[in-house]
């Protein structure tokens, strides 16, 4: 995708801060001046927290906004104030971080603009420090908006019984308006901006913005502090450290891409550098939250190793893919991840939970997968299933993308927390679909995975047409580590801790083509503390 000159200088503009650009305001996705995207929290330490809003004035100067931090919703208590500056170099959005504020505690907050116009009212909390007894985290992952209603923020937002929230990317997603999803999939009403695949600064920017106007979405961050990380969405499909699947030669250099993306996000979902990063929840939990996308080996081509037949899969899997060299996480946050996981189980910390991006599982296609496409399959879906079912004949996984493409470096990290006596628990999103696993590494218990499916983006059934008990029974019995799945429904996860045992449970939504709240039967797995493994709960 090219860029014609106007509108190259138009961004070079915006980038430098010579204008704060409107353009969506005034086709009324947001308000033009004013505090047009409520108020946000994140990155809660047990004496700080990250308080966030947008503010445009109406002359589209810089302005300096106060916050102030209170103990109750009357802010008859105030315990902390801070300043921070809202204007064209950052579109508007501003951050602060209020620190010296009591661990453990609910807190309101506001931001007062100097015409004396006052935000929404938001709600945080900081970790607990010292003994706790529990936790309750809600999970969210993979929420294209045009697909949907992001009813899961809804749902989630309506709740009293949430600690804390992580997103594990794919907040935003990338096309242009009527690719993914194409225009007859899309949902009236679930406007994006930019029209074209966004590239640069302003496109990244108005995105975020014509994402953050959900009401579900206000609620939740408005509800509770948040711990957001990014996957590939926010950047563009498939993206590692040099380039993306979803970039092309001619939509620019990628490095441009990338800081124009990863400013945008921290404009939007504010957090420190490096991405990866760790806190704790008292001695119960300590969060780990990992960035598995910007300093990635490019994801393997197993294309052409499946053409070759037999042998060449068996040599691509015995070279190529086992390559002890390939790294997810880059060298630098490995060793970071391996000293963070001794050093919470030193302290004693009861649990260590990985909050990243990518199914940890293995996974592999069974061949009984050619009978869920049904009568008179799409050409180019059924090859695609047939290429996973003969890499799964070889005991390869068909997603290169995620970790079962990188089973070296999913080897050292299990080990690693086999080796110094972890209890992990490992969060992904990224697949659109529910999974529940026990990790192994060596024939060993290695730590449990609980996989979230997504908040609209669509699962496998989207493309089969069998009964979804009859895929989860196949795929479970193809795959030693998957003790259940879900491939059909929509909706967050929540993830309870305790010293004894940790909870996950999957809450679905009932539809996603209209707001709703209402839920459909979730599902729920638990393991003890010391086990590394889970079960179903009534199974």
């Amino acid at each position: 995708m090219r860029l014609d000159v106007d509108r190259r200088a138009f961004l070079t503009a915006a980038a430098a801060g010579l204008i704060l650009p409107v353009r969506p305001a005034l086709a009324n996705l947001w308000p033009a001046s004013g505090f047009t995207h409520s108020v946000a929290s994140f990155n809660p330490t047990a004496t700080a927290v990250t308080l966030w809003t947008r503010y445009v004035s109406a002359d589209g100067n810089a302005n300096e906004l106060m916050v102030e931090v209170a103990a109750d919703e009357g802010f008859t208590r105030i315990l902390g104030k801070g300043f921070t500056s809202a204007g064209p170099d950052t579109w508007g959005t501003a951050s602060v971080t209020v620190a010296g504020l009591p661990p453990g505690q609910w807190a309101w907050y506001r931001f007062t603009a100097p015409d004396k116009s006052v935000s929404p009212i938001g709600r945080t909390r900081t970790l607990p420090a010292g003994p706790v007894g529990a936790a309750r985290f809600a999970v969210f992952s993979c929420a294209n908006k045009p697909f949907g209603w992001f009813n899961a923020y809804g749902h989630c937002a309506a709740r009293d019984d949430i600690d804390l929230v992580v997103h594990l990317g794919d907040y935003i997603y990338e096309y242009k308006r009527g690719e993914y999803p194409a225009a007859e999939q899309s949902v009236a009403d679930r406007d994006i901006e930019p029209a074209n695949e966004i590239l640069a600064i302003d496109d990244y920017r108005q995105r975020y913005a014509s994402y953050r106007v959900d009401p579900g979405l206000q609620a939740l961050h408005r509800r509770f502090p948040v711990i957001a990380i990014w996957d590939d969405h926010e950047f563009a499909n498939d993206a590692w450290r040099s380039g993306a699947q979803n970039h092309q030669a001619d939509e620019g250099d990628w490095s441009l891409r990338l800081r124009a993306a990863l400013t945008a996000h921290r404009e939007w979902l504010p957090h420190g550098s490096p991405a990866y990063r760790s806190s704790d929840y008292g001695d119960l939990v300590s969060i780990i939250a990992l960035d598995s996308r910007t300093d990635r080996d490019k994801q393997l081509e197993i294309a052409p190793a499946i053409m070759g037949g037999a042998n060449s899969l068996a040599s691509f899997r015995d070279k190529e893919w086992s390559a002890p060299y390939r790294r997810l996480l880059g060298v630098t946050q490995e060793r970071w991840l391996t000293d963070t996981l001794t050093a919470s189980v030193k302290r004693g910390t009861k649990w260590q939970f990985l909050a990243q991006q990518l199914v940890m599982g293995n996974t592999v296609v069974p061949a009984e997968a050619a009978g869920w496409l049904g009568a008179n399959p799409n050409p180019r879906l059924r090859a695609y299933v047939q290429a996973g079912i003969m890499a799964g004949a070889a005991g390869i996984p068909g997603n290169m993308d995620g970790w079962g493409g990188y089973p070296a470096a999913r080897s050292r990290l299990l080990k690693a927390a086999q080796t110094v006596g972890a209890d992990l628990v490992v969060a992904s999103g990224d697949s659109h679909n529910a999974w529940a696993f026990n990790l192994a590494e060596g024939g060993l218990p290695a730590g449990v995975e609980f996989a979230g499916q997504s908040v609209t983006s669509p699962g496998y059934e989207s493309a089969l047409s069998a009964n979804p008990d009859d895929v989860r029974a196949g795929l479970v019995k193809a795959n030693p580590e998957m003790v259940w799945c879900d491939t059909s429904r929509r909706g967050y996860m929540t993830i309870d801790f305790t010293p004894e045992a940790t909870r996950g449970e999957w809450v679905f939504m009932n539809t996603i083509r209209t707001p709703s709240l209402a839920t459909s039967k979730g599902v729920a797995a638990v393991a003890k503390r010391g086990t590394r493994r889970m079960t179903l709960e009534g199974a």
